[in-house]
């Protein structure tokens, strides 16, 4: 077989074709799945990312997604910063991760969030509007 420039060149794409399809595999497998290891564990990760206004540690337990996660949690924290939450706390009952706190002006808000378990991670379902 004559190795021609044509051959060479076809030959070169094709192995960085297979390079790049490889590279892409081992990136998204080594990206951690969303949630938490356990129900108690979701709940204070959770409790933290909102009190913080942690967007990226909110994104990390959103049952949500993949693909708007981020930008749901960002514009979820901003929310929460122009409302004026403070005291955020969250304890879990049953199948539900229940979020309170205090507004800017002084009033309370209550939220429930529903919470599951899948492949060994917990997440939590947010639906409810900011208060």
């Amino acid at each position: 077989m004559k190795f021609t420039r044509r051959r060479l060149v076809l030959s070169g794409l094709a192995v960085l074709a297979v390079v790049w399809v490889g590279y892409l595999t081992a990136v998204i497998a080594a990206e951690p799945e969303p949630g938490a290891d356990s129900a108690e564990q979701l709940r204070g990760r959770l409790a933290t990312a909102l009190a913080d206004r942690d967007a990226a540690g909110l994104a990390g337990l959103l049952d949500y997604p993949k693909a708007d996660r981020d930008d749901f949690a960002q514009s979820y924290v901003e929310d929460l910063g122009e409302a004026g939450v403070r005291d955020v706390r969250v304890s879990v009952r049953g199948d539900l991760a229940v979020v309170d706190g205090v507004l800017r002006d002084g009033g309370r808000f209550t939220y429930a969030l529903s919470i599951r378990e899948s492949g060994g991670r917990w997440t939590a379902g947010f639906s409810p509007p900011v208060p």
